[in-house]
């Protein structure tokens, strides 16, 4: 299997803050080859992605595909903004995101000026 596939699988499960055991009794894959597969030791098998896609409620595309680093991010809100301080807060965030993306165009990888 791709190993950008598997860190894919990881990243979500870092966000998602599972664990390999956590996917192992949302997919019925057992512990031990979930483990194997994300150190990159077995294979995954289409029945095994489909499962994993389902647990971390992902779509199969979004593994497979590389992220194109020109599409826009997306920010998926759960919940709501039900104050001020929550929606200043967010609006902290967004302009903070904004602010890096801005830097990092204008200053590049290396930090020199474009």
């Amino acid at each position: 299997m791709n190993q950008s596939i598997v860190n894919r699988i990881k990243s979500v499960l870092q966000l998602q803050r599972k664990t390999s055991q956590n996917l192992s009794e949302e997919t019925g894959i057992q512990q031990m080859l979930i483990e194997l597969m994300l150190l990159g030791e077995r294979r995954i098998y289409p029945n095994e992605l489909i499962a994993i896609t389902v647990a971390l409620n992902v779509e199969v595309k979004a593994l497979l595909e590389p992220r194109d680093q020109q599409t826009p991010l997306q920010i998926v809100l759960n919940g709501e903004l039900t104050n001020r301080r929550s929606k200043r807060a967010f609006e902290s965030v967004l302009y903070a995101i904004e602010d890096y993306i801005t830097m990092k165009q204008e200053y590049g990888k290396d930090g020199n000026t474009r």
